[in-house]
């Protein structure tokens, strides 16, 4: 049984995703490379449903996280139950 998840990282003009199979100790990734644009975000959305992605983690520098974050809402990529929203720049954990 597989077990897929997600890395996100994104940035300014790009969000780069993996996607890894954490079920199998080879682990084969995907990788992929969108642009932050709407249009671009849902393919993203529909490639992570069509890889059967459970979980994703992100990571963004600035703001750039919420376009993507209101995209997986949205088009309702899974993203896991327990997904805390990201601390504020300067608030600890």
């Amino acid at each position: 049984m597989s077990h897929k998840i997600a890395g996100i990282d994104v940035r300014k003009k790009v969000v780069m995703v993996v996607v890894v199979d954490a079920s199998t100790p080879e682990g084969k990734l995907e990788r992929r490379r969108f642009a932050t644009m709407p249009s671009d975000l849902r393919r993203l959305s529909t490639w992570l449903r069509e890889q059967g992605v459970e979980e994703a983690v992100m990571e963004s520098t600035a703001q750039y996280w919420r376009s993507v974050w209101l995209i997986g809402a949205v088009y309702a990529f899974a993203i896991g139950p327990s997904v805390l929203p990201p601390c504020p720049a300067g608030a600890q954990a």
